[in-house]
């Protein structure tokens, strides 16, 4: 057997709230609770070119019974 040692780093972004537009500058979402608009950045985004990434977006609605 033999053991191996790996040193990893890792890089997250995330948002949570609103979308509130997606322009030259990246996606603006506003905070549910506070009302301030954060910008994910197009420039953070391209930090991750070359790398491998998962991308998730996922909407939540609720819905009213009929």
């Amino acid at each position: 057997m033999s053991v191996k040692t790996e040193k990893l780093e890792s890089v997250k972004f995330s948002a949570k709230g609103i979308l509130k537009s997606v322009d030259e500058l990246g996606f603006h979402i506003e905070d549910e609770k506070s009302g301030d608009i954060e910008v994910l950045t197009l420039e953070d985004i391209q930090t991750l070119v070359g790398k491998s990434v998962t991308i998730a977006f996922a909407n939540k609605e609720e819905i009213e019974p009929e």
